[in-house]
């Protein structure tokens, strides 16, 4: 596991240094939310003039500023590419670099994320750390400081592995190396985004859950404590999880305390529930759940699942259509060793909680978009990645029914995971930079960096990436043996 640990944090500055500026998930309006309190703005909870200069102009330079659509020049194009020199310093680099501080107290269009401040107070302490030094470096030295959490998560879903699998250590490492190079979990997770403290939040619930399930301790109920009022103060959806941890509450601690640990959250969030109002004028009032059962089946099948495992370019790339099958065949064997286990009656440790949390997720999401339907008149577009707070029993149960059919099956699963993460970011790397030599390759990718993301530092990351990963299979070859 340690050596596992320090292949995802290589993996993923690898990921967080080659990928261009503002290319992660809304990455410019989670950064243009932390400039504009570390500027000394105070962000309403909603529509305001809050994209400073400096971004817009950035955004401007490298084509992802978007128009009254909401496209940009790389929305829905996969073969549009950036004008490159043939120096480490690209066409606009020196004039981003330049612009002058003003820029970043000057405001124009409604951008930001407008969630809860904590992600972006956090992330405001390493902008204001290199407020001296240009746009470049402030956003990838947020991206390096948040990689932090991913390694994290990654180690929460090993624990997680080893409470559902107390008795097979090998089952538990394949839930942190499927975990770990998901490849669109690797893509989001080195990106500039409060998701990710989400997604590392919502993990460890399911953590202290079941480890509350199992045993009553005060430290994991301290934990799962803290773990709670940081998810809410980060995001509001976050209230998910009393699905989760309520009927964990009410089985270890009977009703009364239960109730009382209910009581104490519904003060905290005011008695309101946010994202889930209904509007008195609906646009569609006459919407029906079965109606919206049928579309996201649909939307599910045709969008979802590929997105799931990658979808890139401001939504213009996804993985080629090949790996995507692949990825339905091993899902689909590992239904049916879901379906063989359940007709066995022969469950894992926390079984339930594990489907129960997965299914919770997808049930929040399905009426708060059947919501949003009858609301505003049209769905919200639930993509893959919004599930990535409970990727992890996604990938316990992925590891159930394959388990239940072959041990074997783990491990070749896991290499087609570390391989897929490969292929990823080939496949996302290429579709930006000239990859025909390897010399043009990391020219290319080098412009729009700041300099530990240049030149030979691109190539040493990737060469001790490559190095990482051949000594990890190895040594998980011979652990199988």
């Amino acid at each position: 596991m340690k050596l596992l640990l320090w292949l995802v944090l290589i993996k993923s500055l690898a990921w967080a240094l080659f990928i261009p500026l503002w290319h992660f998930p809304d990455e410019q309006a989670h950064f243009g939310h932390v400039a504009y309190l570390a500027e000394g703005g105070t962000l309403p909870m909603g529509r305001t003039n809050d994209l400073n200069q400096e971004i817009a102009i950035s955004e401007q330079r490298l084509g992802t500023y978007r128009n009254k659509y909401g496209n940009n020049s790389f929305t829905y194009q996969p073969d549009y590419r950036l004008e490159y020199t043939d120096s480490l310093e690209g066409l606009y680099e020196a004039e981003i670099k330049s612009l002058p501080l003003s820029t970043r107290k000057e405001f124009k269009d409604p951008e930001s994320a407008y969630y809860p401040h904590f992600f972006y107070r956090v992330s405001g302490l390493i902008y204001k750390l290199f407020y001296n030094q240009d746009i470049f470096i402030r956003v990838f030295a947020l991206r390096l400081f948040w990689l932090f959490g991913h390694v994290f998560m990654v180690w929460l879903a090993w624990l997680i592995g080893k409470e559902v699998f107390p008795k097979d250590p090998k089952a538990a490492v394949t839930v942190a190396v499927l975990t770990s190079f998901q490849p669109m979990l690797s893509f989001v997770a080195a990106g500039v985004t409060g998701d990710n403290l989400h997604n590392l939040l919502f993990t460890a619930v399911i953590y202290f859950c079941l480890k509350l399930r199992r045993k009553l301790a005060w430290k994991n109920l301290l934990g799962l404590t803290l773990v709670m009022i940081l998810g809410f103060i980060n995001k509001p959806q976050f209230l998910i999880a009393l699905g989760i941890v309520v009927p964990i509450l009410f089985r270890r601690w009977k009703k009364i305390l239960g109730l009382i640990g209910l009581a104490a959250i519904w003060l905290y969030l005011s008695g309101k529930l946010p994202y889930f109002e209904i509007k008195a004028d609906l646009a569609r009032p006459d919407y029906t759940l079965w109606q919206h059962l049928v579309y996201t089946a649909q939307h599910t099948f045709r969008e979802v699942l590929p997105w799931y495992w990658g979808v890139f370019r401001w939504l213009s790339l996804t993985l080629p259509r090949w790996v995507n099958q692949v990825m339905m065949r091993i899902l689909l064997i590992a239904g049916i060793g879901l379906a063989i286990k359940c007709y066995r009656k022969k469950f894992d440790q926390g079984f339930w909680l594990i489907i129960w949390s997965a299914a919770v997720y997808f049930l929040a999401l399905f009426f708060w978009d059947f919501q949003q339907v009858r609301n505003s008149g049209f769905p919200f577009g639930i993509q893959g990645r919004y599930y990535f707070p409970v990727i992890v029993p996604h990938m316990v149960l992925l590891v159930m029914g394959l388990r239940q059919i072959t041990n074997y099956l783990l491990l070749i699963t896991g290499y087609w995971f570390i391989t897929l993460n490969w292929i990823a970011f080939y496949w996302v790397t290429a579709s930006y930079y000239d990859t025909s030599g390897f010399k043009t390759f990391i020219i290319q990718a080098s412009q729009y960096k700041p300099d530990f993301a240049k030149g030979a530092w691109l190539a040493a990351v990737l060469f001790l990436y490559a190095i990482l990963t051949l000594i990890f299979s190895i040594k998980l070859l011979k652990n199988e043996k």
